[in-house]
Parts: C-alpha cells; structure tokens; sequence
C-alpha cells in the first residue's frame, strides 16, 4: 500500500506518516528474535529495533548488519 500510494504526487509526500511496515526475523524453526518497526516521519525515515529473546554476539551482529542493508535500500525506495 505505501508503494502504491507513494506514487501518487501529492498523496505520497504523506505516506511516510501514515504507513508504518514492520519487519520481523527468527531463527529456523524458531521464535521471532528481532523486530523492526518504522515510526511515523514526514521527511526522515526512524526506524525502532526491538529484541525479543537473547541472541549470541554474532548473531545480533548478524541481524543489525541485516536490517540496516534493509533500511538503505528501503530508505532508497521512499
């Protein structure tokens, strides 16, 4: 819907604050670990990361390396 919606010239300068994608990872099998959620923002892009269990040193590592290649090319996006 935001991609959608961000195309059109007026109505897209809007879509940042009003749509909000959440992103989530987890292991194989697992329970979710980290969460990624964008917060309303009219011309930056803010974006909340939530752990929800303990994870090893490499893989928060892992996981925060992720999702900031995830933020770039979203960011890139719109």
């Amino acid at each position: 819907m935001d991609s959608f919606l961000g195309d059109i010239p007026i109505l897209g300068m809007f879509t940042g604050y009003f749509f909000h994608p959440r992103y989530l990872a987890s292991r194989a099998g697992g329970p979710p670990a980290v969460r990624l959620t964008k917060q309303a923002a009219f011309f930056e892009g803010r974006f909340q990361i939530d752990k929800l269990t303990d994870l090893t040193p490499r893989e928060e590592l892992n996981l925060f390396l992720s999702f900031l290649m995830l933020v770039l090319l979203e960011r890139r996006r719109g």
